[in-house]
């Protein structure tokens, strides 16, 4: 009879071991919603250089805007926050591991 409970207990604590949890947490999405922010920004601050006008057209690509901070921005964005956004663990998964 012993043996049988102690058999149970350890089927139903591997059984709670085995449960799955959705690897990522709110704090992962908000991080990656900021990262599709800032591509946003980056998107926008690209478009400062699109113009209609051919008199304007060499004005508006010497614009520091469009051709050195959005591309920036865009590296940072996509190589920074999204991964690290999909990387982060929770503080309680590092506890238990």
């Amino acid at each position: 009879m012993a043996k049988t409970l102690q058999t149970k207990s350890a089927k139903a604590a591997a059984a709670k071991a085995n449960l799955w949890n959705f690897p990522l947490a709110k704090r992962n999405y908000l991080l990656f919603a900021a990262g599709l922010g800032i591509l946003v920004i980056g998107f926008l601050l690209m478009a400062t250089a699109i113009t209609d006008d051919p008199a304007k057209y060499q004005t508006t690509w010497n614009n520091p805007l469009a051709v050195s901070v959005a591309p920036l921005v865009l590296v940072i964005g996509y190589c920074i926050v999204i991964p690290y956004a999909l990387m982060k663990r929770n503080d309680g998964e590092q506890q238990e591991n």
